[in-house]
């Protein structure tokens, strides 16, 4: 069962048994609000993992940041041992770690099967960064498509000069930079309080944080750009993981496989779900015109090669093996 605790949210369920010697506790931090599907996702896996492991190990979920660590912030806190798990966007690494902005660079990633394509060249060095700062990754889903949520419609670009919009990282600030627009980039917990106070105008944010942040109070439409994709993954700080026992390690691998691709679905479905729930809530949705999306590929395209110049070599092999993959299905 799921027990509250003031604005705190833990996993608790056969609570007794946590206080049997053999029982080991973790605390797994979120930013992500109870009412998104990563955070659902999460406690399904916390529940799996203690039926699993017979009770080995009892998994506490605290979403919404409420341990003091946003998305920015997680990986260092689980290479330091803060937290025995937490869950972050790969982008957000990119201040320690460049390569992981790979994904979010603008239409490298049309659709799902696109992104599973990359993450069959990029997974092992993903894996190898996060060995690096003392962390093993256990599962990766991504958000569906992203959005730009906007006051008024538009089909230019040239209504958009000066619009201030929320973006997560440097590869989506510099595009809204290149396409006229004032970034300003900010972690998710931030966004609504930035709408309510005018310091953002506009937000780029899946139909998943735009219903549970409710946008339709402060913004009109929905247009579906598509322009980026994001990734979270769900790591585990490798001391933690090395107490545990070898059959205990290879039950929790287990259900991470196993459930990974269902998560995978969840967010595909999640996208319908949510949108249909902005429109109930009176948004509308648009789709830019076939000129106005090449208008904004033309103006993505350089900072490919840009992202290769700052990132080295390693970023051009990547990159051409997914390039090369994704011709191969064509």
């Amino acid at each position: 069962m799921i027990i509250r605790i003031g604005p705190i949210l833990v996993l608790s369920f056969l609570f007794a048994a946590c206080e049997q010697e053999s029982t080991t506790s973790w605390d797994m931090s979120l930013p992500w609000s109870i009412q998104e599907f990563h955070t659902t996702n999460a406690i399904r896996f916390a529940e799996e993992v203690y039926e699993a492991t017979d009770g080995a190990l009892y998994i506490r979920v605290f979403p919404g940041a409420v341990l003091g660590l946003k998305g920015p912030e997680s990986l260092r806190a689980l290479e330091e041992g803060i937290v025995d798990m937490a869950e972050m966007p790969a982008f957000q690494q990119v201040g320690s770690e460049p390569l992981l902005g790979i994904e979010s660079l603008p239409y490298l990633v049309r659709n799902q099967d696109d992104l599973r394509l990359l993450f069959q060249v990029l997974r092992p060095k993903i894996e190898a960064i996060y060995a690096s700062h003392g962390s093993k990754i256990l599962y990766m889903v991504p958000w569906p498509n992203q959005n730009i949520y906007t006051r008024k419609p538009f089909e230019t670009l040239a209504e958009l000069a000066g619009v201030k919009i929320r973006t997560y990282d440097r590869n989506t600030s510099e595009l809204m930079r290149r396409l006229g627009l004032v970034p300003i980039q900010m972690p998710s917990s931030d966004v609504v309080p930035a709408l309510a106070s005018g310091v953002v105008d506009a937000v780029m944010t899946s139909t998943t944080t735009g219903a549970a942040q409710r946008y339709w109070e402060f913004l009109d439409v929905i247009n579906r750009t598509n322009h980026v994709w994001i990734t979270n993954i769900m790591a585990v700080n490798l001391g933690s993981w090395n107490d545990l026992p070898e059959d205990v390690q290879m039950a929790i691998e287990e259900v991470a496989a196993r459930l990974e691709p269902e998560f995978w679905e969840v967010s595909r479905r999640d996208d319908a779900a949510k949108l249909a729930i902005l429109l109930e809530n009176g948004m509308s949705e648009r789709h830019p015109s076939d000129d106005l999306l090449n208008e904004m590929r033309q103006a993505a395209r350089p900072m490919w090669d840009e992202f290769v110049l700052r990132v080295g070599p390693e970023a051009v092999e990547l990159l051409d093996a997914y390039l090369n993959a994704l011709e191969d299905t064509q």
